[in-house]
């Protein structure tokens, strides 16, 4: 499964911001589309265009949001595995990359913790 799998349900890019990054006026955008894979984008001056959801913040922020929100420890190390491969495949600058490896050992400690301390709390069967 690739990352755009996971994040894409939560990817939610303002025409605005579409418009910025192509440096282009509002309305030269006739209709964007969320694909699997990438934002299609309809211009008005030169038809289709197809946008990497990797260049908006967004992305970055609902990867960061995807592993602070995981409540299961085998989730979280599901979710680690999918973002190993797509830092792999794609390259990101290294502040994001420390930034999400932060999360993630955060949150893993975190689950492990409430983990260990559930199952101290369970009887003990004799």
């Amino acid at each position: 499964m690739h990352l755009t799998q996971v994040l894409q349900p939560q990817l939610c890019i303002p025409l605005s911001q579409v418009a910025r990054f192509l440096g282009i006026p509002e309305s030269l955008i006739c209709r964007m589309e969320h694909w699997l894979h990438v934002l299609f984008v309809h211009r008005a001056d030169r038809g289709g265009q197809f946008l990497s959801y990797r260049k908006f913040n967004q992305w970055l922020s609902a990867c960061a949001l995807t592993i602070q929100a995981c409540n299961d420890l085998h989730l979280l190390d599901w979710i680690g595995g999918v973002i190993k491969t797509e830092i792999q495949r794609y390259s990101y600058p290294d502040d994001v990359l420390s930034y999400w490896r932060h999360l993630w050992r955060q949150r893993h400690t975190q689950l492990r913790n409430c983990q260990s301390t559930t199952l101290q709390a369970l009887p003990r069967q004799a």
